[in-house]
């Protein structure tokens, strides 16, 4: 196997991807056009801002579409005129970062001959330092990039490897490239590697989009060549994002000349991975120990002995002591997660589940799933290995899948409802069990009622608790956030009156306040114990549940 690296690989040594940089770009042009100060636009996580942003160069026929390949090259460019501007900017992104755990186990590999070919189109030297720590030397591996371009096509004939190729050249180098001009001039000796090593290799790409023209034109010339790719052509794309029509374009032809080719879904860069090292016999032990002490570090290192003094803080996070360790896998030919989604609701099978490249991953009897998806064939069932590493990335579908699922358990058979409202999820009472008697500590905390009437609108407010799953210093925690919600409305009128109206209602919760309302909702789930076990589904029947055991004590910290 060969392998291509993109900006993606980057981005857990610390350094942002591809689209992060397109953003980013995006928002000095605007700031700068309007005349707003920069810092106001620093948030581009608000989808708001986006959306403003956008907008602007919406408006405007001379830019590319919104996602489209030209983006990259188009905004740097507009953005940092300069060559010299655009080097000064990726020397400060550069500066400092660190090498991640994926480079870490691609350095091992390398070592042990497993991964000859090595190409990159990012400027950092991830790469580079991995070798240099791996091998200890610069004299067992070798590199090539624009500036040393002839050399570089003489060790690949000579058959020297490991060899790192740089498709973009060194971020230091004079020929550094980075706009649609440059870029579709990509030097041919460097794209001649690329297309060479498909008579005989695989290739595997990871953290690459395909934005760019001049190494998306190198791998279409690739599968011109008969016989090329013959170990197949494996595109890994995170889970939470969306593939290109460049590259479902790119797969497709292969597809048609016969090759094993397939788009992979992963979590992130370092997880691949760390999965996909499992797969070679000759790693030892104590090599597979010494990744894994590099991974947790932050896990590892020491914590300072509690203190003895006020103040104390309280965390509104319990430990979960225990989580599923499984779900169920159904595999079948279906569509994505929409589909999958869109068929339970269909069918009304009392299931969770999502669409993850093994198959539908998800929680609830079989003979629901059954009633779900036998529209699509033939299946099996198995089961999917779950890992605490899953609740430490904000964006895994998993994650996502364990919320819902540790959601529907905490309101199991109670006078509780739970609900998701984009991708927060939220517990909050029953409409017409809201006289329970277990509600009536949160009853006194709000001032008597747990219901009422938005101000000027017919729209009803509830309080709730907004749930998520964190993973802190290697435990497990539920996140409970309580706050208000209120029903929805198309009105625009009426919209516009329900964030005022919680922010008033909310406006007193101090620190003291807040922390009886904690304590009034732990009173709703835990009663008089100490600690629970819930389960998402009735024990009925055959299939996989989820099975949570919470501890009522949150988390506390003591100034030394």
């Amino acid at each position: 196997m060969s392998w291509l690296f993109g900006a993606g690989t980057s981005v857990s040594a610390g350094l942002p991807s591809a689209y992060d940089l397109i953003w980013d770009f995006k928002r000095r042009i605007y700031c700068s056009e309007q005349g707003i100060a920069l810092n106001r636009f620093s948030n581009l996580s608000d989808r708001g801002l986006r959306t403003q942003i956008q907008n602007y160069f919406s408006r405007n026929d001379t830019c590319p579409l919104k996602d489209s390949p030209e983006e990259y090259s188009y905004y740097f460019e507009r953005a940092f005129p300069k060559a010299i501007d655009r080097k000064g900017y990726l020397d400060n992104l550069l500066s400092g970062m660190q090498i991640s755990f994926g480079h870490k186990v691609i350095g091992l590999l390398m070592k042990k001959g497993h991964i000859n070919n090595i190409f990159t189109t990012n400027f950092d030297k991830a790469f580079e330092n991995t070798a240099v720590q791996v091998f200890q030397n610069t004299e067992d591996w070798y590199k090539t990039d624009l500036d040393s371009a002839d050399n570089g096509l003489k060790l690949f004939q000579a058959s020297k490897v490991p060899l790192i190729i740089k498709m973009h050249g060194d971020y230091l180098s004079e020929k550094l490239k980075n706009t649609n001009e440059e870029l579709q001039s990509q030097d041919s000796k460097l794209r001649h590697i690329l297309t060479t090593t498909s008579y005989t290799n695989g290739i595997g790409i990871m953290g690459y989009s395909g934005r760019d023209k001049s190494v998306m034109d190198a791998l279409h010339s690739a599968l011109e060549q008969d016989n090329c790719f013959p170990n197949g052509i494996f595109w890994f794309t995170r889970s939470s994002g969306e593939v290109l029509p460049s590259v479902s374009y790119f797969i497709d032809i292969a597809k048609t000349k016969g090759i094993e080719a397939f788009i992979v879904e992963i979590e992130t860069f370092d997880s691949a991975w760390g999965e996909l090292i499992k797969g070679f016999p000759d790693i030892s032990p104590v090599e597979l120990q010494s990744l894994d002490e590099s991974y947790h570090r932050r896990k590892n290192s020491s914590i300072p002995p509690k203190g003895k003094r006020s103040p104390m803080i309280r965390l509104n996070a319990i430990p979960i002591a225990k989580f599923p360790v499984s779900a169920r896998l159904f595999v079948c030919d279906a569509g994505n997660t929409k589909e999958i989604t869109e068929r339970i609701k269909k069918t009304k099978a009392n299931i969770l589940a999502i669409r993850k490249q093994q198959g539908i991953v998800g929680f609830g009897a079989d003979n629901e799933f059954e009633k779900a998806f036998n529209i699509y064939g033939d299946f099996k069932f198995d089961t999917i290995e779950l890992h605490e590493k899953y609740l430490a990335y904000d964006d895994s579908t998993i994650k996502g899948l364990l919320t819902a699922a540790i959601g529907r358990a905490l309101v199991l058979n109670s006078a509780l409802q739970y609900i998701k409202r984009r991708s927060k999820h939220f517990i909050l009472p029953k409409f017409n069990n809201r006289d329970n008697p277990i509600f009536e500590d949160l009853k006194k905390e709000l001032g008597g009622q747990i219901h009422g009437k938005v101000a000027g609108t017919n729209l009803i407010w509830l309080p709730c608790l907004e749930i998520s799953l964190q993973h802190k210093a290697g435990i497990a925690y539920l996140l409970l956030t309580p706050g208000v919600l209120s029903s929805k409305s198309d009105n625009n009128n009426e919209k516009k009156l329900i964030a005022p109206f919680i922010k008033e209602l909310m406006a007193r919760w101090y620190n003291d306040k807040f922390d009886r309302i904690l304590n009034a909702w732990l009173l709703v789930f835990f009663g008089n114990q100490n600690e629970i076990l819930i389960n998402a589904f009735e024990n009925n029947s055959e299939g996989v549940n989820a099975s949570f055991e919470l501890k009522r004590r949150t988390a506390f910290s003591k100034s030394e």
